[in-house]
């Protein structure tokens, strides 16, 4: 009998993962990126060279090979924020994956807000705003002492700013303005509380939520105005109570977007004001930045994106997989430095005896340039601690900053974002 195999849009680090979960099933894989050098063509069982956003010509390669006898079966990425490419593909070849309806609503903030505010979904006050005028009158209206500005349709943190001060308005609605596709800008009032990253699988009015994490942002105030999440804790510090509310939220939200099966992305605040979670942004789609392809799998011994690959090549699903097999306090973290060029990293050598230390790494090569940090796809690297209590997960973060520094234009840094200067 043919493998099944599965197409995955993208080979760089963020779906190497997913790559090898694939093969780990037996599955044949396809892979497309715009990159020739992207790691994961030269991983998978089929490749080429194809800028993903190029929907149709990711159909007709895929056309080709089904017509040789490779044996697609569905379609599926991580961390790349494209419900509406794998909407297309699923749509032209009948796979399972989200309605184009669910991927506009999830890849459009301002949409998504509407959606779940009619569905009794609590989520901050918000309005799509077209001048700096706009702005100031919303904002004097809500009557909060900060406002959230940012693009209708990215992603990553990119365009997303928080206003403190009438004064920055005009720069940071350009800033937003500049960082969305379609020109569009989206304010919202500023939540404050816990925040928390989810991850749900969703299986016909099966509900299972693996990922439940606490994001850090208490470390990185020196970004502001730009917003800047340094990592977070997997599982979740916050009270039961809360946790099943949040759980609850994430489950009335897939059926407001009608997402029937999947997989369910949710940022979420419990709010201190309104004594409630309320909905910050949802995605139809698995998480990049370490979440599915680290935290969850070394909290909890699940893998959950084998579950998503067989939902999406609609195969026997075992959901007694996505119960915990043991509990480990994990944790990622990244690194911070002023922009210039990376000379060289030192201290690595000096880490190798710590074995809770389970993932470094770089996302720029010796003798590039670091750019000025505004988002969280320019981040310099990432480290992930897994132990058997936050104690030590702490002690060994705060080891891995003393120890690696970055030598940038000639002098040393430590990669910890309090030092950091905009």
């Amino acid at each position: 009998m043919t493998k099944k195999a599965l197409l995955i849009l993208g080979g760089s680090n963020d779906q190497l993962f997913m790559i090898h979960t694939a093969h780990e099933m037996n599955l044949e894989t396809v892979v497309v990126d715009g990159n020739k050098n992207a790691k994961g063509l030269k991983q998978a069982t089929y490749s080429k060279t194809i800028d993903f956003s190029n929907t149709d010509a990711v159909i007709k390669y895929a056309e080709e090979l089904i017509a040789k006898g490779v044996n697609i079966c569905g379609v599926l990425t991580m961390g790349s924020d494209v419900p509406h490419i794998i909407a297309k593909i699923t749509k032209h070849f009948s796979w399972i994956g989200p309605s184009i309806e669910t991927a506009k609503i999830t890849t459009d903030k301002f949409l998504m807000k509407n959606i779940l505010k009619n569905s009794g979904i609590a989520v901050p006050c918000y309005a799509l705003v077209e001048s700096s005028e706009d702005i100031l009158a919303y904002w004097d209206k809500w009557g909060s002492q900060s406002i959230i500005i940012k693009p209708i349709d990215a992603a990553g943190s990119r365009g997303v700013s928080i206003l403190s001060s009438s004064a920055d308005i005009d720069q940071l609605y350009k800033h937003a303005k500049k960082n969305s596709k379609s020109g569009k800008v989206i304010i919202e009032e500023y939540i404050e509380g816990p925040q928390i990253s989810t991850e749900s699988v969703i299986y016909d009015g099966q509900y299972f939520h693996p990922g439940f994490a606490d994001r850090v942002y208490n470390e990185t105030k020196n970004f502001y105005p730009y917003i800047m999440e340094n990592g977070g804790w997997q599982p979740s510090q916050l009270e039961e109570t809360k946790h099943h509310e949040i759980c609850n939220q994430i489950e009335n939200i897939a059926k407001a977007i009608k997402l029937e099966r999947g997989i369910i992305k949710g940022d979420i605040v419990y709010s201190i004001k309104y004594k409630k979670p309320m909905v910050i942004e949802i995605a139809s789609r698995l998480s990049g930045g370490d979440f599915s392809a680290s935290l969850v799998p070394l909290a909890y011994g699940i893998n959950y994106v084998k579950t998503a690959i067989q939902i999406a090549i609609n195969t026997h699903i075992d959901f007694s997989e996505l119960e915990p097999k043991h509990k480990y306090i994990v944790a990622n973290r990244y690194f911070f430095v002023p922009q210039g060029v990376l000379n060289s990293i030192e201290g690595l050598e000096k880490l190798q005896k710590y074995t809770n230390i389970k993932k470094i790494e770089f996302n720029y090569k010796l003798n590039s340039t670091i750019p000025k940090i505004e988002n969280h796809g320019q981040r310099v690297g990432v480290f992930v601690i897994s132990d058997i209590n936050y104690a030590k997960v702490q002690e060994t973060i705060d080891i891995v900053y003393k120890t690696i520094h970055f030598v940038v234009d000639n002098k040393s840094y430590s990669g910890h974002p309090q030092y950091y200067k905009l």
